[in-house]
Formats: structure tokens, C-alpha cells, sequence
């Protein structure tokens, strides 16, 4: 029997890798998620290595995604038992920048004001990293995304985002916002994995956790 292990606290992870009918435990990482985004910042500073937003962004996702499920699958020692860790990440792109999570309710508010009226991406990154048991050592490392557009930054707009911003919702998420909470309401439409969004592509994951448990 292999021990599957989330390395999230994310109650929306939780819900979506229960969806896949596999027993498993939470074991939160902590990891320097600033740290691990500099590290991946600092090789295009320089302009030696040239890369759109959207390319950087993804790497920086499957980076903190590997960060988080190495650390836990760390943390838990050698055993005989198959152990497996999913590690995620979830990203806010546009042109210009990767939208992390607020670090006030003003931050909040230029982030909303700043997707309002214009697309954006979302990347999840994804790593499953398994050690133990009869099998060799795996490492999965994936990601998905969706293009979401939001509303024009209207009076009704406005509005949404103030009372969005005083529900508290947006200051644990990226971007801002959560699909699946007052945040849809900013939503024009969306093209791509919504679960991308929300923060885990359960189909994706559950395809590669039944690769490796065979």
C-alpha cells in the first residue's frame, strides 16, 4: 500500500484531490516561496536568457510546486513503504508581471483594478515525486493553465471588487481572486483548464498518480 501524501494546506486542493476516490494525508510544506521565485527570476534579469512573462511565470510555478514536494517527501524519512507527494503551485501572469498574493488590502485592490477589462493566465504547477517500496524513485513535474478574462472595470465592477476586498477572501490567493468563491463574479469567461484555476488539474493528477501506483 503506497502513502500518498499533499503537501498543501489549501482546503481547495484538499476537495479537489478527494475527487480522485485515493486515500491520502496532508502534511503542509514551508517552504520560502520568495526565495524560490528569485531563484528562477534572477537567470532573466540579465537578458542573457530571453522569455516572455508566461514562460517564466510556468517555471516559477513547476518550481515552487518541486520545492514544496521535495521538502515534505524530505521531512517524512526512508521507509519500505512507496511514498508520494504532490507538490502545487498556482500563478497569476500578465504581460507585464506575476501577480503573487496581496500583501495588504490596497495590493489586493491594484491587483483586481489591474486584470479588470483585459486577459490574463494562470499556471498550476504540479510535482509528484515518489521514493520507497519496490519501485524505482519517480519525479513528475507538469503544469496547466486557463486564459481568463475578466470584466471591464465598470461602476458595477468597481463595486464587486470592493466588496470582494472586504470578505478577506482575496488575500491568501494569487492574483488576488478565487474562481470559486465572490472572485467569479469579476469573470467574463475562461479558456482552459478551470481547475488550473481553482488550483489543482485533478484529471492530470490523477492520470500520473495511476501511472505510478500501476
Amino acid at each position: 500500500m503506497s502513502r500518498i501524501i499533499l503537501a498543501s494546506k489549501s482546503p481547495r486542493r484538499l476537495e479537489l484531490l478527494s475527487m480522485t476516490g485515493l486515500s491520502f494525508e496532508v502534511i503542509t510544506s514551508h517552504v520560502d516561496e520568495d526565495k524560490v521565485e528569485e531563484s528562477v527570476m534572477r537567470k532573466y534579469r540579465d537578458g542573457a536568457i530571453r522569455a516572455d512573462m508566461y514562460q517564466i511565470a510556468e517555471e516559477v510555478a513547476c518550481a515552487q510546486a518541486s520545492a514544496k514536494a521535495s521538502a515534505v517527501l524530505e521531512s517524512v524519512g526512508d521507509s519500505d513503504e512507496e511514498t508520494i507527494v504532490i507538490g502545487s503551485d498556482t500563478v497569476v501572469v500578465t504581460d507585464e508581471e506575476i501577480l503573487g498574493k496581496p500583501c495588504d488590502e490596497e495590493d489586493a485592490r491594484r491587483m483586481l483594478t489591474v486584470l479588470s477589462g483585459r486577459t490574463h493566465r494562470v499556471y498550476t504547477g504540479v510535482a509528484i515525486l515518489s521514493k520507497g517500496g519496490k519501485s524505482v524513485s519517480q519525479s513528475r513535474v507538469f503544469s496547466s493553465f486557463a486564459d481568463v478574462k475578466f470584466h471591464v472595470l465598470d461602476d458595477l465592477q468597481k463595486e464587486l471588487i470592493e466588496r470582494y476586498i472586504a470578505t478577506g477572501s482575496p488575500m491568501d490567493k494569487a492574483g488576488a481572486y478565487g474562481i470559486q468563491d465572490e472572485g467569479a463574479l469579476l469573470i467574463d469567461s475562461i479558456s482552459g483548464d478551470y481547475y488550473a484555476v481553482v488550483g489543482l488539474p485533478v484529471a492530470q493528477v490523477n492520470r500520473e498518480l495511476r501511472k505510478i501506483l500501476g
